[in-house]
């Protein structure tokens, strides 16, 4: 029995092999002919590119703002500059002319008074008092905040007997002008000017 199925399966390969046809031997069975193999199709994704923004606008839009940021920061500390002291200068000398006084301001050169003091000197060799009371006073030229009393200009003019210098202040960015009639003194005894029409203009000069 075994013989005949051999024999059987012998002939039946030599005729495959005669009509070209191909043979494969599988796990579980045998096929004759062609077997197509499936193939996995391949999708290629689309790579969606991100949109090109304008880098030179947004570089300049940063600059800018730092730009502004800077010079509102600049403006904020610098209360006080040289063109402000000049126009005081204008401001006090014809402001004076009435009661036939002449003010020297304290530019790069020592205010020396009469029978007191050296400015701006003074502020660091003596102490100073406003209504019986210690303060703290130093000279500031672009008025920046340091002490409770910051003077951005001196102005002294000296008499007979005695000296008027005006310390023209900035207490925390609000104007006012302390007046020294002291002798050479210390501490210094300062006071409040109350003279309206000096006060006022100062106070344009400063806003």
């Amino acid at each position: 029995m075994n013989k005949k199925i051999l024999v059987g399966v012998t002939a039946l390969l030599f005729g495959v092999t005669l009509t070209g046809c191909q043979i494969h031997f599988d796990r579980d069975a045998v096929t004759f002919g062609k077997v197509e193999s499936k193939k996995k199709k391949v999708t290629k994704k689309k790579v969606v590119k991100p949109k090109k923004t304008n880098q030179r606008v947004s570089n300049k839009t940063e600059i800018h703002n730092k730009v502004n940021k800077k010079v509102k920061k600049s403006k904020s500390i610098n209360k006080w500059n040289l063109d402000k002291t000049r126009k005081l200068q204008v401001i006090v000398s014809n402001w004076s002319k009435k009661s036939g006084q002449q003010y020297v301001f304290y530019r790069k050169k020592v205010l020396k008074t009469k029978n007191g003091v050296t400015y701006p000197w003074a502020f660091k060799q003596r102490k100073f008092v406003l209504n019986k009371k210690p303060i703290s006073i130093g000279y500031s030229p672009i008025g920046k905040n340091r002490y409770q009393y910051n003077v951005v200009a001196i102005a002294n003019d000296n008499f007979k007997n005695w000296h008027n210098t005006y310390l023209f202040c900035l207490k925390k960015d609000k104007p006012i002008i302390l007046l020294d009639q002291s002798k050479n003194t210390n501490p210094i005894v300062v006071q409040v000017v109350n003279d309206k029409v000096l006060n006022k203009k100062f106070k344009q000069i400063v806003e």
